[in-house]
């Protein structure tokens, strides 16, 4: 039996498909691990196995899929527009460790150190535009951060945690760049002005076509970014 949060995945993906003005371009479903049972057992695993203790908040978005993974553009007119997502459930993402190519030589000091604690448990699916997101591994941290990884420009904080995350997910079908919405932008970002151009095109395509939904939040966030961003 499917968990809440799986079964909200899988009907936002048969959204996605059913939607007239989106072409899905390439779709993972991947195992779905069932010895896992529920959040309860999967973080019990996690702590006895590993000594890593989460805080229970993180149950709330909680999946076992392991490669859940959709890439999608707009049709027509709004062809530019595009997004897609690949999740691994948090304990493959945790025990994995961090992504190898991050600790390699190129890096500062201070970005290796930082790249040490990364788990990634969303990227690319097929399309890419070398991004990812992350949980900040710290000792004694049970609430990790959330990074996001951008290979032109590093990465940044999220102001959201993995459940908040893994919430905004649904709501923006994992469109490209979502992320800097909860983010502060470095000025040295200097193409965000063309980021948030694609972005508010995104937010008004997913007004159209899921009004279900509101996206006045990220219209506002948008909004106070792109100041920020021009007055730094």
């Amino acid at each position: 039996m499917l968990l809440a949060y799986e079964a909200k995945l899988l009907n936002m993906i048969d959204e996605i498909g059913n939607c007239p003005n989106i072409r899905v371009l390439g779709q993972e479903q991947g195992p779905l691990g069932e010895f896992l049972n529920n959040a309860d057992a999967a973080f019990d695993l996690l702590r006895q196995l590993n000594g890593i203790t989460l805080d229970p908040s993180l149950k709330r978005s909680f999946h076992r899929y392991n490669g859940l993974g959709l890439y999608w553009r707009g049709s027509g007119e709004c062809g530019s527009l595009g997004g897609e997502f690949h999740l691994v459930q948090l304990l493959d993402a945790i025990v994995g460790g961090a992504p190898a190519w991050l600790q390699q030589d190129g890096w500062s000091e201070d970005e290796l150190a930082l790249h040490s604690e990364f788990r990634v448990f969303d990227s690319q699916f097929s399309g890419g535009v070398g991004t990812f997101s992350a949980l900040r591994l710290q000792d004694g941290v049970h609430d990790p951060e959330v990074w996001y990884f951008n290979v032109t420009y590093g990465s940044v904080k999220l102001d959201i945690g993995y459940s908040d995350y893994m919430d905004f997910l649904l709501l923006t079908r994992g469109f490209y760049y979502w992320q800097y919405l909860f983010a502060e932008v470095p000025p040295e970002h200097y193409n965000f002005e063309a980021i948030g151009l694609e972005l508010r095109k995104a937010i008004n395509f997913l007004e159209e076509n899921f009004p279900e939904n509101d996206y006045s939040e990220l219209s506002v966030r948008l909004d106070d970014r792109l100041s920020r961003w021009e007055s730094g």
